[in-house]
């Protein structure tokens, strides 16, 4: 009986113990796609890429084509990481908010119409694909690849 009684005031010890300890916990938010531009492939020079930067500033770049004379880089075809800042992050926000880019539709193309290469484009989770006829998203493509331009890309390595 004098066990029971041991066991049953450690367990109350504990557990009182364990409510007056103030616990702080601390969430990050979850890791999600912030900006996203890709550029598909044409049948002549087009550039063709894919690039993503999460919330946190981490930025990966898929190269398939890119020539030095329009964005500055020099990367062969690959895969890289890079960061970039959250200023430049919320730079792209602002101006994708000015030109009403969560307002456009999801989808500007026609099939019918062969090599043009599109313009893949996500902010802030509103994606829109951009071919044939749609709204002229050039400033914005323009900010983002330059942004491109400025980070310090490495060669992704494979964990």
């Amino acid at each position: 009986m004098f066990r029971v009684f041991q066991i049953a005031c450690v367990i109350s010890a504990l557990v009182l113990s364990s409510c007056s300890t103030e616990k702080h916990i601390t969430s990050t938010p979850p890791l999600e796609l912030i900006v996203t531009l890709q550029k598909t492939p044409c049948y002549g020079e087009c550039p063709v890429y894919n690039f993503q930067v999460l919330n946190d500033g981490r930025a990966t770049l898929s190269v398939g084509r890119i020539t030095s004379a329009e964005f500055g880089l020099n990367l062969k075809e690959g895969e890289y990481e890079g960061t970039i800042s959250s200023d430049a992050i919320q730079e792209i926000i602002d101006l994708a908010e000015s030109l009403e880019y969560h307002s456009l539709k999801a989808k500007y193309d026609d099939e019918r119409v062969m090599d043009l290469p599109a313009a893949i484009s996500s902010i802030e989770g509103h994606r829109v694909f951009n071919r044939f006829e749609g709204p002229n998203l050039d400033p914005l493509y323009s900010v983002i690849e330059k942004k491109m331009a400025e980070t310090m890309w490495q060669p992704k390595t494979e964990n």
